[in-house]
C-alpha cells in the first residue's frame, strides 16, 4: 500500500466533487459561505462517509494505517466513485476489491497433491496477499479450530 498515492487519490476526488452534488444537510456548516478550496471540505466528506474528521484527515495526509474495507466502501459512496474508481481505491489501500476474482490464479496441481498428502495435519495455502486459496481437509472439518479434530479423535 502506498499511503501517499492513496492520500493523493482521495484529495483529488474530494476536490473534484462540487458541493452542489451532495445533500444540503452534508454541507458544513449549513448555508452559503466562501470556499477557499475547490470541491468538498474534509469535514463534509467525513460526515458523508460516517467516519471521524480526524481519521479522514489522517488518510488524506498519508498518516493513517490501512483503512478497513467498510471505510473504503463508505468513502467510495461519499465521493461518488464509479466502480472502476472504487476498485482503484481498494488496490491503493492494498486490498482486493470486493467481488473481483481477476487476480486469482489457479492453484498448481502439485500444491493440491501436497496438501492432500498431509492428511491430518492442518494446512493452508495462501497467496501473496495472505488470502487462503486452499486448505487441507482437517481445516475444512474444523475451521479455525484444528486442535478440536485431535480431541474428537478425527
Amino acid at each position: 500500500m502506498s499511503r501517499s498515492e492513496l492520500a493523493d487519490f482521495l484529495r483529488r476526488r474530494r476536490e473534484a466533487l462540487p458541493p452542489d452534488r451532495v445533500p444540503a444537510t452534508a454541507i458544513h456548516p449549513p448555508g452559503r459561505r466562501a470556499r477557499r478550496t475547490p470541491g468538498l471540505r474534509r469535514e463534509e466528506v467525513a460526515a458523508l462517509a460516517g467516519v471521524s474528521v480526524n481519521d479522514y484527515e489522517r488518510l488524506e495526509q498519508a498518516r493513517a494505517p490501512r483503512p478497513s474495507p467498510q471505510v473504503l466502501a463508505a468513502l467510495g459512496t461519499a465521493l461518488r466513485l464509479t466502480a472502476a474508481e472504487r476498485e482503484h481505491l481498494a488496490r491503493l489501500a492494498g486490498q482486493i476489491p470486493p467481488g473481483t476474482n481477476a487476480d486469482r490464479r489457479p492453484v498448481p496441481a502439485g500444491a493440491r497433491r501436497l496438501l492432500n498428502r498431509l492428511g491430518p495435519i492442518p494446512a493452508y495455502l495462501v497467496d501473496e496477499r495472505q488470502d487462503i486459496v486452499l486448505s487441507g481437509w482437517l481445516t475444512r472439518v474444523h475451521p479455525g479450530r484444528p486442535w478440536l479434530a485431535k480431541l474428537a479423535g478425527q
